[in-house]
C-alpha cells in the first residue's frame, strides 16, 4: 500500500492547479470510455457541491464506446480534486480504482498545468485523454 499522493493533496502545486483549472479554463473535453466516465463521475460528485456532472452516456452505449465528455473549469477541479482524493489506499474500494483516478487526474494535471493564464483572448485546452483503447478487438 503506498501513500504516494498524501502530500501532494495539500501541497501547494494541487492548490495552484485547482485554481488554474477553476478559474482559467472555460470549457474542456475529457475523452474515456463510457464504462471509465461511469466510474470517474461517481468519483468526481460530492454529496457536499453543487457542481454537477454531466450524465450517462446516451442509452445504446456500450461500455467500450469513446464518449466526450465537456467540462466547464469548477467541474474540472472538482473532477481534479476528486480523483485525487480516490488515489489515497483508504478511500479507494480496490488497487485498480485507485490506479483509475491516478490515470485521470495526471492525465488531467497534465493540461492544467500547460494552461497559460496569460494568454490573450484564451487558449483552447487540449483534450483529456483518459483511455488509450487498447484491447482486442
Amino acid at each position: 500500500m503506498t501513500l504516494r499522493n498524501v502530500h501532494l493533496k495539500w501541497s501547494k502545486k494541487h492548490r495552484t492547479r485547482l485554481e488554474k483549472a477553476a478559474a482559467g479554463v472555460a470549457k474542456v473535453d475529457l475523452l474515456c470510455t463510457a464504462l471509465t466516465w461511469r466510474m470517474l463521475r461517481v468519483q468526481a460528485a460530492s454529496q457536499f457541491s453543487t457542481v454537477k456532472f454531466p450524465g450517462e452516456a446516451k442509452q445504446g452505449t456500450t461500455d467500450k464506446a469513446m464518449v466526450r465528455v465537456p467540462l466547464t473549469g469548477p467541474q474540472l477541479a472538482q473532477f481534479m480534486e476528486r480523483t485525487l482524493w480516490g488515489t489515497l489506499p483508504m478511500v479507494a474500494a480496490t488497487p485498480g480504482h485507485r490506479a483509475l483516478y491516478q490515470r485521470a487526474y495526471d492525465a488531467a494535471a497534465s493540461v492544467v498545468d500547460g494552461v497559460d493564464l496569460s494568454a490573450a483572448g484564451g487558449a483552447t485546452a487540449p483534450d483529456i485523454v483518459i483511455d488509450a483503447r487498447i484491447g482486442t478487438e
